[in-house]
């Protein structure tokens, strides 16, 4: 039964950050990946509350700090026409990453593909180098979810040498449509869509 599993007693009580807290990323292989993203280094998955996560790290040709990291949540009993809630979502990915510690939901972009609309800022450094910071939620209407999930909240901290078309590239469709080889821990998946836009 892929439903069944075996679990610590005390996990029962915990709260999912208190879940979420105990529960390690282990590597896997890149056929694994829910997505195909563009400078896909690494890439590491956790059962989380309700679903599982992604973490996908991605090459830094540049000199400033920090990491880039696509991170892809799929989680199950969610209504998929919820909105995505900025301040609650950047708190459980672990919250926001340099340069873009100060972004408030008000600030971001708006854009849209064919998945819908996603959401981001953009921070440049110099001449050519320019990091993006992105978020969008994805629903079954359009592509499969992983993990039997009704939802995949996607947040991105891309920085590279370049534009920003290029370092929006994973979370945009062309990315997020998925691999032909993903699949989910149980070998079975659903479907990715148009987003709702962030609360504020």
């Amino acid at each position: 039964m892929t439903g069944c599993g075996v679990f610590d007693r005390d996990e029962l009580f915990l709260r999912p950050s208190q879940y979420e807290e105990r529960t390690a990323f282990v590597p896997v292989g890149p056929e694994r990946a829910w997505v195909v993203a563009p400078g896909a280094r690494a890439l590491y998955q956790r059962p989380i509350f309700e679903g599982y996560e992604q973490r996908i790290s991605l090459a830094n040709p540049t000199l400033l700090p920090g990491d880039n990291l696509l991170i892809l949540r799929a989680r199950d009993n969610i209504v998929p026409e919820a909105r995505l809630v900025f301040e609650e979502f950047t708190r459980w990915t672990g919250g926001l990453p340099v340069p873009f510690e100060g972004l408030t939901s008000g600030e971001l972009m708006r854009g849209e593909d064919e998945l819908g609309a996603y959401f981001y800022a953009e921070y440049r450094s110099g001449a050519d180098t320019v990091c993006v910071f992105g978020i969008r939620r994805l629903n079954g209407s359009q592509r499969q979810i992983p993990a039997n999930g009704d939802v995949m909240d996607v947040q991105l901290r891309n920085c590279l040498r370049g534009s920003p078309e290029e370092a929006l590239a994973p979370i945009l469709a062309g990315s997020l449509r998925g691999s032909p080889r993903a699949s989910q821990p149980d070998g079975t998946s659903r479907l990715l869509s148009p987003l709702a836009g962030p609360g504020h």
